[in-house]
């Protein structure tokens, strides 16, 4: 590892192999199996979907039969058909693959600047949800999308500092609110106290807002502009101060009533604001009370982030298109994807790329290099010279 990068062989040789066979062991993932184990099944998934643009079950019997593949997993002379790969995936222990996400999360957090995060708070949240569609014929769950044609699996994300920490899979058709899927996802993440939640104005109701204070999460969202509420007192004067893009109109103190004008208990903060751009106006919500308004408004921003990060997922991961249809084979291929995600996102921020389309280039170039140079070595080349070859070339 050179000081302050790291390469994708670095990352690798942090997943220690016990770690995955205790996981094994714990999950009985390799129960009555022979040739596809749970770690081998990983290696191909990760594989895959960074060497393909649209993994398939053919696909992926070409790549487990490829050379580069056999030196990647050290599987040996094993071959295997798209048949065999599917029913694995589709009835493999989709908690093997949750278990390893989990660990992997906390494993690589200290490996990403927390450089996004308030003096005063350590971590910042930002929550969102997704939808996957697909042919109503080919998949039997998931969320109707307005018509028969076509149904939706729903993931709502949480990322903790850049890195995706937890998610969570809906299929029915009342978890499309937002009111029901985030509030699960930001509850079931449990954030130490002095984090940040950011998340947009699709959850809304004022009984979760509550929950959220009494449970003492602290959050930023959006009022939508119909909310209803009642004005308290002014908490800080901020009539014409300004962010990078915003014109800061009040800072004052609220309680929300509902629509037969009973009032919720306690206060919350509301921050008003319009664009300097586009003088479209931005009601900011919070239960946080010892930052200033523009570090408020500065903090939500950073809500766009999840949105690129949904971006990456589906086009630069494959994120889009479900290899199987079984609610485990999609749980499976979410957690072969979002643990793919670490290792690329934890690559991007300690090289300092920018893109995430030109991490993955460049991780998968490194990967791709290793296993050259492996195939060198195992043919009785010179290692040396290789790397000589290699440090002249690509540095």
């Amino acid at each position: 590892m050179k000081r302050g990068k790291i390469e994708c062989a670095d990352l690798f040789n942090m997943i220690p192999k016990d770690l995955l066979q205790n996981i094994e062991k714990e999950t009985n993932v390799n129960h009555q199996v022979k040739k596809l184990s749970g770690i081998l099944t990983l290696k191909l998934l990760l594989f895959s979907l960074l060497n393909s643009e649209r993994v398939s079950l053919r696909v992926m019997e070409e790549i487990f039969n490829s050379d580069q593949f056999k030196v990647f997993s050290q599987k040996g002379n094993r071959k295997t058909k798209h048949s065999t790969i599917g029913d694995r995936v589709s009835h493999i222990n989709s908690d093997f693959f949750e278990k390893i996400f989990l660990e992997l999360g906390v494993k690589f957090q200290p490996l990403t600047k927390n450089k996004k995060s308030s003096k005063h708070f350590k971590n910042i949240c930002i929550h969102d949800s997704t939808m996957v569609s697909l042919s109503a014929k080919l998949l039997t769950i998931g969320i109707a999308s307005g018509s028969d044609v076509k149904r939706q699996i729903k993931f709502s994300v949480g990322l903790q500092n850049s890195l995706p920490k937890n998610v969570v899979l809906f299929k029915n058709q009342e978890e499309i609110s937002e009111d029901i899927a985030l509030r699960k996802s930001i509850i079931d993440a449990n954030y130490s106290p002095k984090s940040i939640v950011l998340f947009d104005r699709g959850l809304q109701k004022r009984k979760t807002l509550l929950e959220f204070r009494d449970k003492n999460i602290l959050f930023i969202t959006r009022l939508k502009s119909n909310t209803q509420y009642t004005q308290t007192k002014k908490f800080k004067e901020v009539n014409g101060r300004k962010t990078d893009t915003l014109l800061l109109k009040k800072d004052i103190l609220i309680e929300l009533t509902s629509k037969n004008q009973k009032i919720a208990e306690n206060e919350f903060r509301l921050i008003v604001a319009t664009s300097l751009k586009t003088q479209e106006t931005f009601s900011f919500l919070t239960n946080i009370f010892d930052l200033n308004a523009r570090e408020i408004a500065d903090l939500y921003r950073k809500r766009w982030e999840i949105e690129v990060f949904f971006k990456f997922l589906k086009q630069e991961l494959n994120f889009k298109h479900f290899v199987s249809r079984s609610e485990n084979g999609i749980r499976v291929m979410m957690y072969a994807t979002l643990i793919l995600a670490l290792l690329i996102l934890v690559y991007k921020e300690k090289n300092k790329i920018l893109s995430y389309k030109i991490a993955k280039i460049r991780f998968t170039n490194e990967l791709d290099m290793e296993i050259t140079k492996e195939i060198v070595l195992a043919s009785g080349g010179s290692i040396s010279k290789f790397n000589k070859w290699k440090s002249s070339h690509y540095t």
